[in-house]
């Protein structure tokens, strides 16, 4: 049993599909459907070995620091003198961080109200789910091969009734240059405010510094690699007998990011990592009942 446990984790974190919202949520609601039924040094245990799993997989810090705000909110209860709630504390977690991303995107709407055109790239449920509620904005897109992100953006949004025009990949300088904004996701903030995310997010950036076009990316505070985890990942594909390797995620310097909009707000990448940091400070003791 406890294997079949680990290698669901496992195939949680492996997942090749989703973004890292997407495998957050995901990791989470599997815990707070499992933790409940262990005492707390089972508890212990498990969350130790699951943050030694996901952390195995650097380019996507979001999962290992809710882990490390569940820890820390455990760590708080037992301080105090109390038995943890761990069903409360699993499901407030999973609750209080779907409520950070409905925010955020509900401020990247107001953020973006008014411009005709945006550029995105890849596959980020938060930029899709910003974007579905933005249906009259025209919206570029390119392929993203050889992973095609970039089509099941497309196809999602455009069954939703989004007016799209689709790129190939390189043709990313006409996509972007015809865009008022660009709307990237991110798997990571570093500490000196950079953002992590597809790679082709840097070309993005220096296509938007170029033509004076702002570069907004949507995120939550719990991003931010405040552990300092992140490690660039190669991913390897095969095309008509070819291999092709290369780092799925690259680093966007802070100077190319016009704004990070979050739960928080909008704010410059400097004024982002400090507020954050405040925010993964204050989120555990939001945690006890």
């Amino acid at each position: 049993m406890e294997s079949e446990f680990y290698q669901r984790v496992r195939d949680i974190v492996d997942d090749r599909i989703h973004g890292s919202t997407g495998i957050t949520l995901n990791i989470l609601t599997f815990l707070s459907e499992k933790l409940i039924y262990l005492e707390i040094s089972q508890v212990r245990k498990v969350l130790d070995e699951v943050l030694r799993v996901v952390k195995k997989r650097s380019p996507i810090i979001l999962p290992a620091n809710l882990i490390y705000i569940l820890n820390e909110a455990i760590d708080i209860s037992i301080s105090r003198g109390t038995k943890p709630d761990i069903q409360g504390i699993t499901e407030l977690l999973l609750s209080s961080y779907n409520q950070k991303i409905r925010k955020a995107i509900e401020n990247a709407v107001d953020v973006l109200r008014g411009y005709r055109r945006i550029f995105t790239l890849s596959y980020s449920s938060q930029v899709i789910n910003t974007l579905k509620k933005m249906l009259s904005v025209e919206i570029l897109v390119i392929t993203g091969r050889p992973i095609l992100d970039g089509a099941r953006t497309f196809k999602e949004l455009a069954s939703q009734g989004a007016k799209m025009r689709v790129y190939p990949d390189s043709s990313i300088y006409e996509a972007v240059s015809s865009s008022e904004a660009a709307l990237l996701g991110c798997d990571a903030i570093l500490l000196d405010g950079s953002a992590v995310n597809r790679s082709g997010s840097k070309v993005v950036a220096l296509i938007c510094y170029e033509k004076s076009i702002p570069a907004y990316v949507i995120c939550d505070c719990m991003k931010l690699d405040f552990q300092s985890i992140w490690k660039p990942e190669t991913w390897s594909y095969e095309f008509e007998g070819i291999e092709m390797n290369f780092q799925v995620f690259e680093k966007v310097e802070s100077s190319l990011v016009s704004r990070y909009i979050s739960e928080i707000g909008q704010d410059t990448p400097r004024d982002f990592v400090e507020k954050a940091l405040r925010e993964i400070r204050d989120y555990p003791y939001e945690l006890i009942l």
